[in-house]
């Protein structure tokens, strides 16, 4: 049974980060959408119905590895295609041809290759099956249930164990702002919690279910009865509007990845992320806003990152330190010894640089372990002025050798030098 005191601190957390714009509008990132999803004219609306069940519909991460993807593939499409040509594409290879074009095509998931015959599914479900009006089509069904089950037979990647992105779509259409609001016969109420690792994570530790992910998705009805389960859990503290707890649940899962899924772990979760709202101001979704890398290097550490499969957020939180505060550029979610790895690539190094790892070490290193990457020809340089003394970080490895390092930490080798 869930305590008192873990269901407060987690009604609280839900509602302090509720209320944030989906990151496939969220109008603070660029590249900007062509077109404003809040408008209230008809065929606006249309328009947007239609082009967010395109996002839904390739937002996994197998498919475009980060969301941040699934904005600017979409972007990019409507900026090449116009309207009419990216809502008509009924050819997958059209989409194809051009999506391989783009820079960030390699940073796309391992099923990247399903992405434009699932954008032509859609359009020819939009086209054929609803006659290029969703919002009226939409009318046909009583309930948000029967609308997902429409979805879900009539488009071969919202099934199964894909169907949380039907579930996903039907929150940003029902629910009010920050979410769109168009398909207004609905009521949040009826909504479904989208069922994904994340939630799977949260819904672990809070004793909902027993067991872990594989078990989970073995079938849909076993995936049906979880997600009704996690639903009715957050109606209890939310009865009107379950999904209110979405992305909340989403943070929370990403934080909990590779840890021990039970009460007392979220229960600490939790407690962090009061105590940086409370130093910073901000709620934890505000510092989970996604970044452009600024340098090759970066760019480099996480192409190789990518490649070898360990998973990371880049500058998605920002740490509050006496004085200062500091946004690592890279959390793996690999631990050692119950530790987050941070990699922090620089080029150059200077004393209040160093005094700031170094506080932050001091704050965070039981839950941390920092590894600055720097040129190798200026490890030296920086330890003979003592900008590098024991005290700013765990370890400073060479920039150039960064894929060795994440090999090493990959195979476990990393850990066992440290021990």
């Amino acid at each position: 049974m869930v305590t008192d005191n873990l269901q407060f601190l987690l009604a609280k957390f839900v509602r302090t980060n509720a209320n944030i714009p989906d990151i496939q509008w969220d109008r603070r990132i660029s590249p900007r959408l062509l077109f404003d999803p809040y408008s209230k004219e008809y065929e606006e609306k249309k328009k947007t119905a239609h082009y967010f069940l395109l996002a839904a519909s390739i937002s996994d991460d197998q498919m475009v590895g980060f969301s941040e993807n699934a904005r600017n593939l979409l972007i990019n499409l409507h900026e090449k295609f116009g309207t009419t040509r990216l809502f008509e594409n009924t050819k997958p290879h059209l989409f194809g041809e051009e999506i391989i074009k783009y820079s960030f095509y390699n940073y796309l998931g391992p099923r990247k290759e399903a992405i434009p015959e699932t954008l032509a599914a859609v359009n020819i479900f939009v086209k054929f099956k609803a006659e290029r009006d969703l919002i009226r089509y939409s009318l046909k069904f009583a309930k948000p249930k029967n609308f997902v089950e429409e979805l879900t037979r009539s488009m071969e990647q919202m099934r199964g164990i894909y169907k949380n992105k039907a579930w996903t779509y039907m929150r940003w259409m029902v629910r009010p702002e920050p979410d769109l609001e168009i398909f207004k016969q609905y009521s949040p109420k009826d909504l479904l919690i989208p069922l994904t690792r994340e939630t799977v994570s949260v819904a672990t530790s809070l004793g909902l279910i027993n067991s872990a992910t594989p078990y989970v998705w073995k079938d849909e009805n076993t995936i049906q009865k979880t997600q009704l389960r996690i639903t009715e859990y957050v109606k209890k503290i939310f009865p009107v509007d379950p999904t209110k707890a979405d992305y909340p649940f989403f943070l929370l899962g990403r934080w909990l990845k590779r840890k021990n899924f039970n009460r007392s772990t979220l229960k600490e979760a939790l407690q962090f992320f009061e105590q940086i709202q409370k130093v910073t101001g901000q709620p934890q979704a505000e510092q989970q806003k996604l970044n452009r890398y600024k340098s090759g290097w970066e760019k480099e550490t996480a192409r190789m990152l990518m490649q070898m499969h360990i998973s990371f957020g880049y500058e998605t939180i920002t740490f509050p330190l006496p004085g200062d505060k500091y946004t690592p550029d890279f959390i793996l979610d690999k631990e050692i010894n119950g530790r987050k790895i941070v990699l922090e690539p620089h080029y150059e190094m200077n004393l209040k640089q160093s005094s700031k790892y170094s506080l932050f070490k001091q704050t965070y290193g039981h839950k941390f372990m920092l590894i600055l990457l720097l040129k190798n020809d200026l490890i030296s340089f920086f330890n003979k002025r003592n900008i590098l003394t024991n005290d700013v970080c765990d370890d400073v490895w060479p920039i150039e050798f960064v894929g060795l390092l994440i090999d090493k930490i990959k195979t476990g080798e990393y850990e066992q030098d440290k021990k």
